[in-house]
């Protein structure tokens, strides 16, 4: 169909449909990420399960938590009553122990990545390339630079944290140091590397594949309905907590990461209509 005019309007409104006064869902995967990394660990270090098991339970419950991290960087647990807001913070400061992530930094890297998103300004924008590349170079190194504490402040600095966020920030890379430094004169070196280190590279690597390359390849166009894409194949709202259809999120960030293919199939005339990006699994080459 060729483009008329504006449909964001009727866009928004099928968006503020699916808009919850409270996210449950998002709260009973934060509570359900820190239960099986929990039962998961205790199970291996008390022989119920062997160590490679526990690893992969570990590293899918770690692939799966960031979701909760997202959701709390764009208020999506409590949208909008502001008794409850709090919350929001709560769980996002919450999973982002188990993954080494610091807060305040994140989110305003996150909202610089929406605004910006597919310039070179884009936070995301390392992973600009083709896919060995940037899911077996860009992305682990991208990993593991969470655990330098320069990068921490240089991202503060970048991105314009307030001082006392930024404070609280590097506060809490302390906290990580000290616990998991604890944990290694403790003599349990060999544990957290097997089921906590491990298993985070691999489900947070995973996991930024998901977030960064796939939906925003070849991160050249920009605009409302090209800076991303939709993609559609066999389970994929289960495998990939939605982010399939991640341009839903661009369009609206306030939608829950549970409605988007709701919102995807309620609104595709209007995005075939602005000829949005709508795919398979492989993202195609345009």
């Amino acid at each position: 169909m060729a483009k008329t005019d504006s449909t964001i309007a009727q866009e928004m409104e099928v968006g503020r449909r699916h808009s919850p006064e409270i996210a449950w869902p998002t709260i009973r995967l934060a509570i359900i990420v820190y239960a099986a990394l929990l039962v998961s660990t205790w199970a291996a270090l008390s022989g119920a399960l062997p160590y490679w098991v526990s690893a992969l339970i570990n590293a899918i419950t770690l692939y799966g938590s960031y979701t909760v991290v997202h959701e709390a960087v764009h208020n999506n647990i409590v949208p909008r009553n502001e008794r409850l807001r709090w919350l929001n913070r709560f769980f996002g400061f919450a999973v982002c122990i188990l993954l080494w992530m610091f807060f305040y930094p994140h989110k305003r890297s996150h909202q610089v990545h929406h605004t910006r998103c597919n310039t070179e300004e884009d936070p995301d924008i390392y992973a600009r390339g083709s896919f060995g590349v940037v899911t077996f170079w860009r992305i682990p190194l991208a990993s593991l630079s969470a655990f330098n504490p320069l990068t921490l402040y240089r991202d503060c600095r970048q991105f314009r944290v307030p001082d006392n966020e930024r404070r609280i920030s590097m506060a809490t890379f302390a906290a990580y140091t000290v616990f998991v430094s604890a944990i290694i004169l403790s003599g349990y070196g060999y544990e957290l590397l097997v089921l906590w280190f491990i298993p985070w590279f691999i489900g947070y690597s995973i996991m930024l594949v998901f977030f960064t390359w796939v939906p925003h390849h070849s991160h050249m166009e920009t605009g409302r309905y090209r800076d991303t894409r939709c993609s559609i194949w066999p389970f994929a709202n289960f495998l990939t907590q939605g982010q399939h259809m991640h341009l839903i999120h661009h369009m609206m960030s306030w939608i829950p990461y549970y409605q988007y293919e709701k919102v995807f199939h309620e609104i595709r005339p209007y995005l075939e209509q602005n000829n949005a990006k709508i795919d398979g699994f492989w993202p195609r080459s345009e």
